[in-house]
């Protein structure tokens, strides 16, 4: 169990979830650029993938943090934790208002997809028991046999951790930092009659959608090779600990890397970003400090910065 510290807490709470929304700001930027058929930026979602990256990356943060904070007789009792707390909450009651005003002003499409990415990332680490779920959605339709099942004993169920699923954790960032943040851009625009018909050079959709996919994806594995050994204790399975070799994961990350830099090789924001990544691959290990992971958070970012900077 680690030991809680305000350093800590400062770091967990609120620092780590504000950097890396930081390459949802970038991305969700350039897609609303590039997507808008007037070549502005629109705010809407921009703010709507900002504070859902703040809310799942924060509440699972506070998840774990008050878990270490209730462990501890002697946390209980110290007001300097408490009240980090109490601002930790503050902070994710502020992103959920923001995100709520975001999407009063969209499109109903937009907040069913918003809920459809967000909800999975929310429920990353809770036991979800899919068989007591069955039963009281059948005891609702049923009502009539409600009495009957009073008398029988609780029958064991699997219980699902998304979390403990191989590969998981890539796959959703993938998913809900690639697509969803496209999905959420295309129907904010889409909505609003400001959609585009073709991108300007050199983007087009699958390079937005398979770039920022692979990206978002290998960064969560790279994450996952510096937790390698505290994963294999725990008996987490990740893709380093199922592989049992960080040079392994190391190969195939760089190959996705190459993959995506080869499909798309006449974009040089791409390249630059691909080879950025890749050489963070091989320089990051398992021995590096937890803060310089959140520079290979930011390959895809640098890059759009520079882009954004062209144009302007």
């Amino acid at each position: 169990m680690s030991i809680l510290t305000v350093t800590n807490l400062a770091d967990e709470l609120f620092l780590r979830p504000i950097v890396i929304s930081m390459n949802s700001l970038a991305l969700s930027s350039l897609m609303s650029y590039v997507m808008s058929a007037n070549g502005k930026f629109d705010w809407r979602p921009i703010v709507i993938c900002v504070t859902s990256d703040i809310l799942a990356i924060g509440a699972d943060h506070l998840k774990d943090k008050e878990e270490v904070f209730s462990s501890d007789y002697n946390n209980v009792h110290d007001p300097r934790f408490a009240c980090w707390f109490v601002y930790a909450r503050t902070f994710l009651t502020i992103n959920t208002v923001l995100l709520a005003l975001a999407l009063s002003v969209c499109p109903i499409s937009t907040a069913l997809v918003t809920a459809a990415f967000v909800l999975p990332a929310l429920l990353w680490t809770t036991p979800l028991n899919f068989t007591k779920f069955g039963q009281i959605l059948k005891r609702l339709l049923q009502g009539s046999s409600e009495d009957k099942r009073k008398n029988q004993p609780p029958a064991s169920a699997p219980i699902l951790v998304i979390k403990r699923i191989p590969g998981m954790k890539a796959i959703f960032n993938g998913i809900i930092r690639g697509c969803g943040i496209y999905t959420v851009v295309l129907t904010v625009l889409s909505g609003s009659g400001s959609l585009t018909d073709t991108l300007p050079f050199p983007w087009s959709t699958a390079q937005l959608i398979v770039w920022s996919t692979v990206n978002r994806s290998c960064h969560a594995i790279m994450t996952d090779v510096r937790d390698f050994e505290d994963d294999t204790k725990a008996g987490v399975p990740t893709i380093p600990v199922c592989l049992g070799s960080i040079r392994k994961t190391k190969a195939i990350l760089t190959a996705c890397h190459m993959l995506v830099m080869s499909a798309f090789i006449e974009n040089p924001y791409i390249t630059g970003s691909c080879l950025l990544a890749t050489a963070l691959v091989w320089m990051l290990g398992k021995n590096s400090p937890k803060k310089a992971f959140l520079l290979s958070s930011h390959s895809q970012s640098l890059f759009i910065i520079w882009y954004l900077l062209n144009r302007a």
